[in-house]
């Protein structure tokens, strides 16, 4: 059993026809175009029918085979049944379809209000002389470079929210702010959020429940969006 995760990525990779380090070009080459394409920043995720592949900086990094669902057969007379039963009483008629205007309208509602949320300022006081011994220092920034693209449709950020290498401490600080303190209590680190940090050069502020909670159900809508996006052709973008 220990060799199946090997195995699975040599069926991706190899029989496939795309491998760890191939180029966007050369996949797009050897495979077509994809069914489906998204891109966060530097990352670009394409959907096949049998395979989904990551990109970095248009290099392939991951690749992951899609299983394909088990077949399901009807007898002649459900077949029929199905066919001649009619609409359930209450359903009304199918929603028409969004376009693709409504859609993008609605993404950026969506990262707009995430944007406000996570980016909000966090209080600070002066850091002189006199109370600098109080101050913790972070020498290197606040933050690495770089930002995990989230699983709008799936992820819980209340689950990724990072306070312990903060509230340890009354006061801290970093190059980027020499001349302000934060209270450790008042901020976090979030890689389900870092995506949305707009100035990494000052901390961001710890997130509250009922913040986390909303932004959980606005990374919902971003997801949808990017689902029904990608389903027309189109590359939903975080902007």
């Amino acid at each position: 059993m220990r060799f199946l995760p090997y195995l699975l990525f040599l069926a991706a990779s190899v029989a496939l026809g795309a491998k760890v380090g191939d180029t966007y070009e050369s996949v797009i080459a050897e495979k077509g175009a994809p069914k489906s394409q998204i891109q966060v920043g530097t990352v670009r995720l394409l959907g096949y029918t049998d395979v989904s592949i990551k990109l970095r900086d248009n290099v392939v990094v991951s690749i992951s085979a899609v299983a394909s669902p088990p077949a399901t057969t009807r007898s002649p007379s459900s077949s029929v049944s199905s066919q001649q039963a009619p609409p359930a009483a209450g359903n009304g008629p199918a929603p028409a379809t969004r376009s693709v205007d409504a859609i993008e309208a609605q993404l950026k509602d969506a990262v707009d209000r995430v944007n406000q949320i996570v980016n909000q300022p966090v209080p600070y006081v002066p850091r002189t002389p006199e109370n600098s011994s109080q101050c913790t220092w972070f020498g290197n920034g606040w933050f690495h470079p770089g930002a995990a693209m989230p699983d709008f449709n799936n992820v819980d950020i209340r689950k990724t929210q990072e306070t312990k290498n903060y509230e340890g401490y009354p006061y801290v600080s970093s190059n980027f702010t020499p001349d302000r303190m934060f209270s450790g209590s008042d901020i976090e680190f979030n890689s389900m959020t870092k995506i949305f940090y707009q100035d990494r050069t000052i901390p961001k502020k710890k997130l509250t429940e009922d913040e986390m909670v909303e932004i959980n159900r606005l990374y919902r809508i971003i997801g949808r969006c990017f689902t029904e996006l990608s389903a027309r052709g189109v590359t939903p973008e975080l902007k």
